[in-house]
């Protein structure tokens, strides 16, 4: 986006609040129409009090400054107020709508920005953007017309010094707009290289514990000193052009004060004129027509800062999403849905920056899911499963083919049923910080959530025994979360903690050991009670043991259930209806284990590699 592409919308945003910035410029004109009346004042309390020795009129213009001054300071009080108010009410908008705006972002919409640099954008770029707003508010109007009414004033007071000041506002003007011109592009690299290191800074911190595990300490520092030495030297150049435009600006005001005395003295004693009033007055008044292009040199590092982070952050929030519901989507009766799912020559590939032909992740496939059927998807990493399994929910959309659930095109569910239908144990076991109620209740809808945990205080929770859970007189919604943990292998561990499901837990569930997160992910899921259970790879941290007793739990809660299982171990499928076996984005075989073991090499080298035994070879296809 353009500079001025980012201001026009940022004023159309405005819309709605314009009463405020009229009444921001109407205290501005009482503001400076004061301060000017000011030295206008003083050259009659100079010339007619003063130099006439009449006491009465410098008492009485003595007074009109006081009042001046006065009803200056008031108006600049209420100025700034405005100006603090609506630029914090301005970047609450801003942040409250690129937020929500994330929220509906696809994962590709997800992949195309780091977390650091979303995180970057919603605090610095929007802090950025307030002290611009409230530098704009203070200085927009006020400098302009301070500018203009002073020089009109100098004018009236004393014309033959007004080539001074013109000479002065031209030169100084010149200097503002190369300063402008170079300043921006320097800010612009200068929060590029900011983003660089907090992406650096976020994944040193993120993953300390293997940097401490692979003593990668010295390359860590180095990666981070590479970075920080990056943005100090984008950043001095912003700030050298800076500490060269304010000495500069301020150096002119001074030469113009001098040359107004000079010239207007001279003028004195030749007799041409002037007054003594008249030069001291001309001479506020050419600082004062000087001062605002100083202000304004003062004012431009902000607001070339806030105008280059208001592009980052509109640019979020103008991020096209490409899941969204579309025009042709009906409510569908999820009591009737059964969770038959059919892939129908489905292709797609992850978009690629700067390509227009994405790397195509899954090639033609067909494949069908009964109701009800238990299906394991196989194979090495990077083959496709996860991929396969991501576009049932719409995590993406198929670059081709179709995606049905009981013969209704995925696209034309509504997004939210759809979720809610196809429930997703996602690879990466991710906690908020709370209790492990709030996180394993956290996708169910509200009016259930709210009617588990009132019967959890009616009962006394923490008193209660996990035998009582199940068969005592609690809510069925609250005796769902149990036995959502039950069949995962949670409750054991979750009873053993002091305040049981109330227990709070970090973010991130950093407290909690690997195998723990998955099992508490996967009764999340099964709060949903979907009618497509997906798991992605959700028992790789468990032994077999409790993956075994994992698999017999849910296929007991989950019965009639579609249940899509996706693995690199054959333990985790081995009694699945059937296996699909993948590799390269492509369905290799489908079939149960015993068939896959007598038939596919592939299952057969897999199954060696993973229990040690070898298998027979007759009938292999390669």
């Amino acid at each position: 986006m353009e500079s001025l592409e980012v201001v026009k919308i940022l004023f159309r945003d405005w819309k709605g609040s314009y009463k405020w910035l009229g009444l921001s410029l109407f205290l501005v004109v009482i503001s400076v129409s004061g301060t000017l009346l000011i030295p206008f004042f003083s050259s009659f309390l100079i010339n007619d009090g003063i130099t006439a020795g009449n006491s009465d009129v410098m008492v009485r213009y003595g007074i009109y400054m006081l009042i001046m001054a006065v009803i200056v300071g008031i108006c600049e009080f209420l100025n700034v107020a405005i100006a603090v108010s609506f630029s914090e009410k301005s970047c609450h908008g801003l942040r409250s709508g690129a937020f929500a705006h994330i929220q509906s972002f696809s994962f590709g919409g997800l992949d195309k920005y780091s977390s650091s640099d979303l995180l970057v954008r919603l605090t610095t770029d929007i802090q950025n953007i307030k002290i611009g707003i409230q530098q704009t508010l203070l200085n927009v109007f006020k400098s302009p017309l301070t500018l203009i009414v002073s020089l009109f004033f100098l004018y009236i007071t004393a014309p033959g010094l007004m080539w001074v000041a013109a000479v002065l506002v031209v030169v100084e003007c010149l200097i503002l707009v190369v300063y402008l011109w170079f300043s921006t592009k320097a800010y612009d690299k200068k929060q590029v290289k900011y983003d660089k290191l907090n992406e650096v800074l976020k994944e040193s911190m993120s993953g300390v514990r293997v940097v401490k595990a692979f003593v990668r300490q010295d390359l860590e520092n180095q990666r981070f000193q590479d970075a920080s030495e990056e943005l100090r030297e984008a950043a001095l150049k912003p700030q050298y052009y800076f500490a060269f435009i304010t000495p500069t600006l301020t150096m002119l005001v001074y030469l113009g004060s001098a040359g107004i005395l000079y010239v207007g003295g001279a003028g004195l004693l030749e007799g041409t004129g002037l007054t003594l009033g008249g030069v001291t007055a001309a001479m506020s008044y050419l600082i004062m027509a000087l001062l605002p292009i100083t202000t304004l040199g003062y004012m431009i590092p902000f607001v070339t800062s806030a105008i280059s982070s208001l592009r980052r952050v509109y640019e979020i929030i103008h991020e096209e999403t490409d899941v969204i519901n579309s025009e042709n989507v009906k409510p569908v009766d999820t009591d009737k849905m059964k969770g038959g799912v059919t892939f129908k020559n489905v292709s797609f590939g992850y978009p690629v920056k700067d390509e227009k032909q994405p790397t195509m992740a899954l090639k033609n496939i067909n494949l069908n899911i009964e109701p009800g059927e238990v299906v394991g998807i196989l194979g090495a990493t990077g083959s496709g499963k996860s991929t396969l399994v991501n576009l049932i929910p719409r995590f993406y959309d198929v670059t081709e083919g179709e995606i049905t659930i009981d013969g209704i095109d995925i696209r034309e569910m509504p997004l939210e049923t759809l979720r809610y239908v196809a429930a997703v144990c996602l690879q990466g076991s991710n906690f908020f910080s709370g209790t492990i109620r709030d996180n394993l209740v956290s996708g169910v809808p509200d009016s259930v959530y709210d009617a588990m945990v009132q019967t959890a205080k009616d009962v006394g929770v923490h008193e209660i025994t996990s035998r009582d859970m199940l068969s005592g007189p609690i809510d069925t919604s609250y005796d769902a979360m149990v036995r959502a943990a039950k069949a995962a292998d949670a409750h054991g561990f979750v009873s053993a903690m002091p305040q049981k499901y109330d227990s709070l837990i970090a973010r991130g569930g950093s407290d909690l050991s690997g195998g723990q997160r998955q099992r508490l992910s996967i009764a999340r899921t099964l709060m949903l009670n979907p009618k497509i259970l997906i798991l992605d790879d959700s028992t790789s941290a468990v032994d077999v043991a409790t993956e075994a007793r994992i698999q017999d739990s849910v296929q007991d809660l989950m019965q009639g259930v579609t249940q899509i299982i996706v693995a690199q171990r054959i333990s985790a499928v081995i009694t699945a209806d059937k296996i699909v076996l993948m590799d390269n984005g492509e369905i290799i075989a489908v079939g149960s284990h015993e068939e896959l073991l007598e038939s596919n090499k592939l299952y057969q080298d897999i199954y060696t590699s993973q229990f040690g035994v070898e298998t027979p070879k007759q009938g292999v296809v390669e």
